[in-house]
C-alpha cells in the first residue's frame, strides 16, 4: 500500500481499490475503500500477517462518509487543501529569527571524506539511469544519506505517519507518508513515553526531526515540496506536543523555553540531481516552510551529499534533545565519521550564544 502515494493522478483513481474474486451472481462493481476488504485482499493473496504498511493514512474508518473525504497526498487537490489547512509554501512563509544561523551551520564543509570521483560518476550515471523513483531512492540512501550506527536512532522507509491526532493543519487530508523517517526508536524510552510520542502503531519512531521526499529524475519537485511542507507541518505539531507535556510535568523551563524558540523541524527534497533543505515552524497558527539551502548532487565535491548528512546529524541532535527534556536521559551514541570543521561549530555557536555542546558536528 505504501506505493499508492507514488502514483500521480488527477483524481481519486491513483489509490488502489481492494478487489476480491466474485461468485458468479455478484456484481462486477469494486468493494468499498474499507479495512476490511483490505484484509480480505490479503487473505486471497494469501498475505494475512499484519503488515507495517498498514494503510491506516487511507482506511481511517470503515464509515465510507469519513474515508473517502481524504485527499491523499498526490491528489490534485492536495497542494489548495494543505495550504487552505494554514500549512504555507516558501514563498508566503515568514522566516524565523535563527533562520541565518543555520543556512550557516547546514552548508559548512564536511571535515569527513568525500566519496572519490570516480565513485562519484558512478552515481551520476545510476541516477541518470533510474527507470523509477525507487531506485533513485535506494540511490539516495546507499550513496548520499548518512546511515548511523547508533542503535537508539532509527528511519523509516514509506511508512505512514499514523499517530497524529485531528487538527486545522491535517483536516481534510490522507496521513502523511515520507519517503524517509528518522528518529528515536520508541521501545528505548521510558515506557510513560510511548503513548503520546509515537509516530506509528508498531516498530515505531519518536521525536522525529527530519524526514525526505523522494522523485525520479524527472518527477515532479513541485509535489515533494508540498508533501515535505504537509511532513513538517506534522512533526512540527508533535515537537510542540511533546514540548507542552514536558513544560507541564518538569520544572526545567528555561530549556523548554529555549527550545520552543528554535526551529528544529527540516524536510529535504530530491530527484538525485539536486538536494533541497528546508526548515520548518510554526507561528500564529499557521505552519512555514523556509528554503535552507539548494545544492547540487551532481557535481564534485558533492555539496548536496554534505548539505543533507549535516541536517541530519542536526535533526538527530534536536531528538535526543527533545527527549531528554521529557526525562528519557539518552547518550547520543558517538559516530565514527568526522563532520562540520571545528571553528565553524565554534563561530556559530558563539553567535547564538550556545555551548559548544549544543552542536551535533
Amino acid at each position: 500500500m505504501a506505493m499508492a502515494k507514488r502514483k500521480t493522478s488527477d483524481d481519486d483513481g491513483d489509490v488502489p481499490i481492494a478487489m476480491a474474486k466474485r461468485s458468479a451472481n455478484h456484481t462486477n462493481s469494486p468493494l468499498q475503500l474499507t479495512r476490511k476488504n483490505l484484509a480480505l485482499l490479503n487473505t486471497l493473496n494469501g498475505d494475512a500477517e499484519d503488515s507495517d504498511y498498514d494503510s491506516a493514512y487511507l482506511f481511517e474508518e470503515d464509515d465510507d462518509s469519513d474515508t473517502m473525504k481524504k485527499i491523499s497526498t498526490t491528489n490534485s487537490s492536495f497542494e489548495r487543501r494543505v495550504y487552505e489547512n494554514g500549512i504555507l509554501d516558501p514563498v508566503a512563509s515568514h522566516p524565523p529569527q535563527d533562520l541565518d544561523n543555520i543556512q550557516h551551520c547546514l552548508t559548512q564543509r564536511r571535515t569527513s571524506t568525500q566519496p572519490s570521483e570516480g565513485a562519484h560518476q558512478r552515481y551520476c550515471n545510476k541516477v541518470f539511469k533510474s527507470d523509477n523513483e525507487a531506485e533513485v531512492s535506494s540511490l539516495i540512501q546507499s550513496k548520499i544519506m548518512k546511515e548511523y550506527n547508533d542503535m537508539q536512532y532509527g528511519k523509516a522507509v514509506s511508512r505512514a505517519i499514523t499517530r497524529i491526532p485531528s487538527q486545522d493543519f491535517n483536516n481534510g487530508l490522507s496521513n502523511p507518508l515520507p519517503d524517509i523517517l528518522e528518529g528515536l526508536d520508541t521501545a528505548v524510552l521510558p515506557n510513560g513515553l510511548h503513548d503520546d510520542h509515537a509516530l506509528h502503531k508498531k516498530n515505531s519512531l519518536s521525536f522525529c526531526h527530519f524526514a525526505a521526499e523522494i522523485k525520479r529524475t524527472d518527477g515532479n519537485l513541485h509535489q515533494a515540496t508540498v508533501q515535505a511542507a504537509y511532513d513538517g507541518a506534522v512533526l512540527v505539531d508533535a515537537r510542540e506536543r511533546s514540548l507542552s507535556q514536558a513544560r507541564a510535568n518538569l520544572s526545567n523551563h528555561v530549556a523548554i523555553d529555549k527550545a520552543a524558540d528554535e526551529a528544529a523541524v527540516f524536510t529535504c527534497v530530491t530527484d538525485g540531481t539536486v538536494a533541497e533543505v528546508y526548515m520548518h515552524n510554526s507561528k500564529d497558527g499557521q505552519y512555514h516552510q523556509n528554503l535552507v539551502a539548494r545544492k547540487s548532487l551532481l557535481s564534485y565535491p558533492n555539496l548536496g551529499r554534505e548539505l543533507i548528512r549535516n541536517t541530519q546529524d542536526f535533526a538527530r541532535s534536536k531528538s535526543y534533545e527533545l527527549a531528554n527534556l521529557l526525562g528519557a536521559d539518552l547518550k547520543e551514541e558517538e559516530e565514527e565519521e568526522d563532520v562540520v570543521v571545528v571553528k565553524a561549530k565554534k563561530a556559530v555557536g558563539e553567535a547564538k550564544g550556545w555551548a559548544l555542546s549544543f552542536w551535533p558536528f
